[in-house]
């Protein structure tokens, strides 16, 4: 499963009368090899996916794909151009597509070949006779090693698009029928990875959702490595990064300790994995006067990977032995409220942003951000159109939300002088009685539940 505009991007570079390069890249999980799968249907297209071998090897080894697609003689000690343009001068006069898949691979050993491919296709190709598509998933390598490699020639890509996982407003439009508390559950575990999305449907339940994750990480084809950065030397230290991590010691100080290791070390590692989109740096909305800001803290980004990382990972043998069902029971069930709470702020944050691409804000907003302090009553901030700020606060794991966070969240804007008229208070459960006369009463007080499609 991936995003239709996606696809259609593709297209329509494939669709120009002229011969043109194209890189799409990102996780797997989010459709990447799906995506690539349907744009070549019923195209003229050749395809290989890059070894992480010697270029003398990788060329012999593209001879002979492009023997067994094309049915063309084998010349495997051709150079590059000699094989590509046998295939794309063929008989037919249709438009080729050469798809070269983590062909991060092919250009570490041969940094020169963009400038061949640009050289062959703008110099030596009749216009409209073939589109290159470049495929990776391999992250930090596109957004940083391969800018330096091809340099000038990025002018002449014709289009680079990532593909990011999917929202939780996307996995509602997924499932239609489904209530906005059971996609919160069910998003919580599943995340933007929208290839899990094809083994549940609308009737699956949380617990249902997690054993069939809990299933697929049992198996014996399971490698933790794939969530890994590509090419790591040292996955140990990774794992153990991002155990801490999601055992909640989120600081840089609190993983040294735990660690043992070297800052500035420890710096490197959560660098690389922040540079490979695994996890984040904290930093917060800038406004009034904060007092704690969380410098130095760390999150893992996607959802399923926070499951992965705290219930299951330091939990491998058990889940062996014990099979998914008891091991749900045993080790997730019962922390699985707490689990959702700490993700349920970043819905509420999406869910006024899709509210806003939507023009169902009765204003203009200019940024949804984080809000950190000390007492932790704030959860996030909503920057209006002109400076005028919403203080935002969430309530998942108590039945209802109290009046007393209502008092707690003036404090926090009083303490931190935050220049601020109005609260919005988000609660999965209902609010209390006493909440509900103080926000039908006074004004700049505003009660909301993730259902509500419109805010005026």
């Amino acid at each position: 499963m991936y995003r239709r505009s996606d696809l259609q991007f593709i297209q329509n570079i494939f669709d120009r009368a002229t011969n043109d390069i194209a890189i799409i890249y990102g996780l797997r999980d989010y459709g990447l090899s799906s995506l690539v799968s349907d744009f070549i249907k019923d195209k003229d297209c050749l395809y290989y996916r890059s070894s992480p071998v010697t270029d003398d090897l990788q060329r012999k080894m593209f001879a002979q794909e492009l023997h067994e697609q094309t049915k063309s003689p084998i010349f495997p000690d051709d150079d590059y151009d000699k094989l590509l343009a046998s295939y794309i001068d063929s008989h037919n006069e249709k438009k080729k597509v050469i798809v070269l898949d983590d062909f991060q691979f092919l250009i570490r050993e041969n940094p020169t070949f963009i400038n061949f491919l640009s050289n062959m296709l703008f110099g030596q190709t009749a216009l409209g006779k073939a589109m290159f598509l470049l495929v990776s998933d391999d992250i930090k390598w596109i957004e940083s090693d391969m800018v330096k490699l091809i340099g000038r020639k990025s002018s002449e890509i014709s289009g680079v698009i990532k593909l990011k996982g999917f929202s939780p407003a996307e996995f509602g439009e997924r499932f239609p029928k489904m209530t906005t508390d059971k996609i919160i559950k069910l998003y919580s575990a599943l995340g933007g990875r929208s290839m899990f999305y094809n083994m549940i449907t609308e009737e699956t339940d949380t617990g249902d959702a997690v054993k069939l994750l809990l299933n697929k990480w049992s198996s014996e084809d399971f490698n933790v490595g794939n969530y890994l950065p590509k090419d790591i030397r040292e996955p140990v230290i990774y794992n153990t990064i991002l155990v801490n991590i999601a055992s909640g010691k989120c600081k840089l100080n609190d993983i040294h300790n735990s660690m043992g290791m070297d800052r500035a070390k420890l710096s490197a590692y959560l660098k690389n994995l922040e540079s490979n989109d695994i996890i984040e740096k904290l930093s917060g909305a800038q406004v009034g006067d904060l007092k704690c800001i969380k410098k130095g803290t760390y999150r893992i980004k996607d959802n399923t990977l926070r499951l992965f990382y705290r219930f299951v990972f330091p939990r491998l043998s058990s889940l062996k032995i014990f099979g998914e069902d008891k091991f749900y029971k045993r080790f997730i069930e019962a922390n699985l409220p707490d689990f959702i709470g700490e993700i349920y702020p970043e819905y509420c944050m999406e869910h006024i942003r899709w509210l806003h691409r939507e023009n169902r804000l009765s204003f203009m907003i200019d940024s949804v951000e984080e809000y950190f302090d000390k007492s932790e009553a704030i959860d996030f901030v909503i920057v209006a159109k002109g400076g005028n700020i919403i203080a935002c606060a969430c309530n998942y794991k108590d039945p209802v939300m109290s009046y007393k966070k209502l008092a707690d969240v003036r404090e926090a804007i009083r303490h931190n002088r935050l220049p601020c008229d109005n609260i919005w208070m988000f609660s999965a459960g209902g609010f209390e009685d006493k909440l509900i006369e103080a926000a039908s009463s006074e004004e700049g007080i505003k009660l909301l539940e993730l259902s509500e499609q419109t805010v005026r």
